[in-house]
């Protein structure tokens, strides 16, 4: 009897282990997923950034000024964002892990009380 509980305790032990696996491997998926994106992201923001700043110094006769002109316009977004949304978007991510870990414990709990 004691040798069935040792290897009851064992497996469930093994359970818990390969599920917490299971866990961090889906959010270190989904991170290096949302890295990709965001890479990809910037390297098209910064082609379009560039063909930008050739485009408004074609107006201006000058490139200089048609890159200033770019980092203008960023200088605008940037400001704007700080003062209207950055804290709406800081909530937004951190409801997203808080989300996202929850539902990987919940699957986890669900998973354990099945077993039992």
């Amino acid at each position: 009897m004691i040798e069935l509980v040792k290897k009851y305790v064992e497996n469930r032990v093994q359970l818990l282990k390969l599920n917490l696996i299971g866990a961090i491997a889906n959010v270190a998926a989904g991170m290096v997923s949302s890295f990709l994106l965001m890479v990809m992201g910037i390297l098209v923001l910064l082609m379009f950034s560039i063909s930008l700043a050739f485009w408004f110094s074609t107006f201006f006769e000058s490139e200089i000024i048609g890159f200033a002109l770019v980092g203008v316009l960023y200088l605008v977004f940037f400001f704007l964002y700080i003062t209207l949304a950055k804290d709406g978007v800081e909530t937004r991510i951190k409801d997203r892990i808080v989300e996202t870990a929850l539902s990987e414990y919940d699957d986890l709990n669900e998973d354990v009380e099945d077993e039992i």
